[in-house]
């Protein structure tokens, strides 16, 4: 039985290495900023989010879309009230992809734990055909015995 937990840990701890070590190397491609307190952004953007769907569409890979919470709040409910914002804000941009036909995969992320006020969706590429060479060189160096 013991081993069977173990075998199971070990399964678990892996599999959360390799989540973890997806998207090394994320080209930020731009920023859609916002005004403040709205989850809607400028028309202006439309036409970068359209160079991104024909460049991107094709390749091997996925957009992730960030978006930063100030850890610091006035209350409990304004932080509610700026996570709830940011994922209007994050939506708006992922359904735009979707109306326009985007065909790769597209993350999104909510970091709650930021230092700054920034109002704008951080559209980063991950190539997924460098992560997977990365992650197979990780899992490479991980079997290598330790010479500490």
């Amino acid at each position: 039985m013991r081993f069977i937990v173990s075998i199971g840990f070990l399964i678990v701890t892996l599999t959360t290495a390799n989540v973890m070590a997806q998207c090394a190397n994320k080209t930020h491609i731009t920023d859609i900023p916002y005004a403040k307190n709205s989850s809607y952004f400028s028309n202006k953007y439309s036409a970068q989010l359209d160079d991104i769907v024909t460049h991107y569409q094709s390749q091997s890979g996925y957009l992730l879309l960030e978006f930063k919470v100030n850890k610091v709040q006035r209350s409990k409910d304004v932080r509610h009230y700026n996570k709830w914002l940011a994922s209007r804000r994050v939506e708006r941009v992922r359904s735009y992809f979707n109306q326009a036909a985007y065909s790769a995969p597209i993350i999104s992320r909510i970091l709650t734990a930021s230092n700054e006020t920034d109002r704008s969706v951080a559209v980063h590429w991950c190539d997924t055909q460098t992560d997977e060479m990365n992650l197979r060189l990780a899992q490479v160096d991980a079997l290598k015995p330790s010479t500490h």
